[in-house]
């Protein structure tokens, strides 16, 4: 219960930071917002770190809904740290942090592009959360076991059981496993040498970005424990989960979700990925 309630303090990540100056307060950009005390409109000066989207908004006024209670003047200058909240004719974001901009030093705060800095960013804090790193090769994608006994047929009483027309899942992620054969362990450990990823097939909407692995693909992986599927059930499912000892991608299930999990060998040299992971085993050596 305490690892829960600190997952659900803890606050969210930032993904667009700008520097700014506060124009109004108790006011905002979008008529479905309800402006308070803490809510202000901000012209954003300069966009630090953002996705292509929301790196264009240099320029234009957006809401902000300021965080802690320290007094924010009007023109009063900024960066802030936030995450977006609404789209709209205008944009409606949260503020995690709001610094005032000459505290904030100007590496942080001015230069270079921001979707670099962002996808940068997003790459040290995929590797730094990440379980396993290895670099390799995908040898061969299956069906998980469970997937399998539904195939058999496990599940075909629960699909008649929905009304016609209906799908059995909206968002089915579809899951497979790609086999990996491992060529060399940039972070954690990992006895065998091969790994079984989790991944989704689907492209809904909200599977769509998560990477597709084919046989062939090479590159590295960071990847985390699955916590996504519960043990398989019945004696067939959990002899066939537990494999032999030399079964390819025997043993943990971990999955690559985030689309900076998996990167080509080209595009690892080029994101400075390679230069990260051999850092990260050089100062393990030291150790």
């Amino acid at each position: 219960m305490a690892t829960a309630r600190r997952a659900r303090e803890e606050p969210p990540k930032p993904t667009f930071v700008f520097t700014g100056t506060v124009k109004k307060l108790n006011s905002a950009t979008m008529k479905q917002v309800s402006a308070d005390g803490r809510t202000a409109v901000v012209r954003v000066d300069e966009v630090v770190e953002a996705n292509a989207e929301l790196a264009r908004l240099a320029g234009q006024d957006v809401t902000v809904q300021l965080s802690g209670r320290a007094k924010i003047p009007v023109g009063g200058r900024f960066v802030f740290h936030t995450v977006p909240l609404m789209f709209g004719e205008s944009v409606s974001v949260q503020s995690v942090q709001q610094e005032p901009l000459a505290a904030a030093g100007a590496a942080r705060a001015a230069g270079g592009d921001p979707v670099a800095r962002k996808a940068s960013h997003d790459l040290q804090d995929r590797f730094a959360d990440a379980d396993v790193v290895v670099s390799g090769r995908v040898k061969a994608v299956t069906l998980p076991p469970e997937e399998t006994d539904r195939s058999a047929g496990v599940a075909t009483r629960a699909v008649k059981s929905v009304a016609p027309g209906r799908p059995v899942s909206e968002h089915d992620p579809k899951w497979r496993d790609a086999i990996v054969e491992v060529d060399s362990i940039h972070k954690g450990q990992h006895a065998k040498k091969a790994i079984t990823v989790r991944f989704p097939e689907s492209t809904d909407v909200r599977w769509y970005t998560a990477p597709k692995f084919r046989p062939g693909q090479q590159g590295v992986f960071m990847l985390r424990k699955s916590t996504l599927t519960p043990a398989p059930k019945g004696k067939r499912a959990a002899a066939r989960a537990r494999g032999s000892a030399a079964a390819p991608g025997s043993g943990p299930v971990y999955t690559a979700l985030h689309p900076a999990d998996f990167q080509p060998y080209s595009q690892a040299a080029a994101t400075g990925l390679t230069r990260l992971a051999a850092a990260s085993k050089k100062g393990k050596g030291r150790a």
